[in-house]
């Protein structure tokens, strides 16, 4: 009986296969810079490019990302630093496929990376002189770490400092990751009374977090001598206080019997955001900006918890919930000519010609507004179909897949709330890592199909030659 032969039966072993298609999602995550003309920038860009070539601190970001955007002085063009961030991006989603999907590895890595690239903003993060794709790369190295045994130990040490870069660049992403911590501490714990529950591997998750942790004040220390993680923490919330109304309650209640706060003389002058309260038409700056008003908005959000408790409280729901609904992509990037101009032409001028006439640049700009359409909806379902998939896997006992699920469920709410609650809910936040839960759903529902899909039945016949065949021949 003649077999029926592959055309192409050594394509998916090839030796090479592994790097050429780790390059492949790579381009795939480096579409939108590559359409663009050039990487994509932000209003924050600026900071962290004039960060990577002074070492000064600016006081309402953190050094760690401008630390590693310094890998792009040797080569002179900030193309060196989206280019690492494609290429960690898809090593990470390999190891991802590596160890949680039994068969078709190849075939279901190529198809994620296209799922993720046509119905996911991942690239558009991936392709920014940002730190956001970190967010979700650190969240998805905890998972592989945490639930991907199949992978040799050696291949996840080697995951370890790139989760640990992940974390350290941005101080949400440390209090995510603390949290997460928590949670898979928890399902550890839960493990030893209730076999259907996630068992995580700890060890090496917790000396990620701990050095992603350390790194943050270790940074801080080299450039300045003094160890601290932010001094900008509650300047923020008191900018969500204002936002919320509560600084303005709490100062109605302390500024008749005398407080001896600056913000007592403002207080019928607050904004109606936070961004405007900190980057508009306020009485901000003239109070003394970020390092005048440190103590001040430290006093102010402490006083209004102790006196609002309920109200702070319902704020703080609110403004999480409010963050898990802002997942557009594209918020802020627009033309940055006027705003970015200089520090391209004093760091990098031999960039400044694909710059200035990259598509960002232009006097329209990027409109996001089909993409949104489209992504906004796949990431609506995807989030629910999460807590589906959930449910299925814990009915049948696949406890990756479980653990796996209820750690991005708990990353996207750890996320909405560090940033929503604690800072300011923005599209940006929640965007930059709820294509996470596209991907779970994918490998999800890979894994589901290939451990529970049923045979087809062997006619008696067939059993029949089998045993047969597998019996001993007498001998006359």
């Amino acid at each position: 009986m003649n077999q029926q032969t592959n055309p192409f039966p050594d394509l998916f072993h090839w030796k090479g296969w592994r790097l050429c298609g780790t390059l492949m999602v790579a381009l795939l995550l480096l579409a939108p810079a590559l359409w663009n003309g050039y990487p994509l920038v932000y209003y924050d860009t600026e900071d962290y490019v004039e960060i990577s070539f002074t070492w000064q601190p600016i006081i309402y970001r953190i050094m760690t990302y401008g630390a590693f955007v310094t890998i792009a002085r040797p080569f002179d063009t900030l193309w060196v630093v989206v280019w690492a961030q494609a290429l960690m991006m898809a090593w990470m989603l390999h190891e991802a496929v590596w160890a949680w999907v039994g068969r078709w590895r190849p075939q279901v890595y190529l198809g994620l990376g296209c799922a993720l690239s046509l119905f996911t903003a991942l690239p558009w993060v991936v392709s920014q002189v940002m730190a956001d794709m970190f967010a979700g790369l650190g969240i998805l190295g905890i998972c592989v770490l945490a639930f991907g045994s199949a992978v040799p130990l050696w291949r996840r040490m080697l995951l370890v400092p790139v989760v640990a870069l992940a974390i350290s660049v941005h101080m949400s992403h440390v209090a995510v990751a603390l949290g997460l911590v928590l949670v898979l501490s928890a399902l550890w714990l839960g493990s030893r009374f209730l076999l259907r529950m996630p068992r995580p591997r700890l060890g090496l998750v917790v000396l990620a977090v701990a050095m992603g942790t350390a790194t943050v004040p270790a940074v801080h220390y080299l450039a300045t001598g003094r160890a601290f993680f932010t001094e900008s923490g509650q300047v923020l919330q008191l900018a969500l206080f204002v936002q919320d109304g509560l600084a303005k309650k709490y100062l109605d209640e302390v500024c008749p019997q005398g407080a001896a706060l600056k913000m007592c003389e403002h207080k019928e002058e607050l904004p109606y955001t936070a961004d405007e309260f900190l980057w508009g038409d306020s009485p901000f700056e003239e109070m003394g900006g970020w390092k005048a008003m440190h103590d001040e908005a430290g006093q102010i959000v402490k006083g209004a918890i102790k006196l609002f408790p309920a109200d702070v409280a319902g704020a703080m729901v609110n403004n999480t919930l409010t963050q898990m609904d802002l997942i557009a992509a594209g918020e802020d990037l627009v033309p940055m000519t006027w705003h970015f101009v200089r520090t391209q032409l004093k760091h990098y001028p031999q960039d400044f010609r694909a710059f200035r006439f990259a598509r960002q640049q232009r006097r329209e700009g990027i409109s996001f507004e089909a993409i949104n359409k489209l992504q906004v909806p796949v990431a609506q379902a995807a989030e629910i179909a999460v807590v589906g998939l959930l449910f299925v896997a814990w009915r049948r006992r696949d406890r990756i897949s479980a653990g796996l699920l209820i750690t991005v469920m708990m990353a996207l709410l750890g996320n909405a709330f560090v940033c929503g609650a604690l800072s300011n809910p923005h599209d940006r936040y929640q965007n930059r890592l709820v294509w996470l839960a596209l991907m779970s759903v994918i490998i999800c529902a890979v894994r589901l199909d290939q451990r529970f899909t049923k045979r087809k039945p062997v006619d008696e016949a067939t059993k029949r030659a089998v045993i047969e065949m597998r019996l001993p021949h007498k001998v006359d």
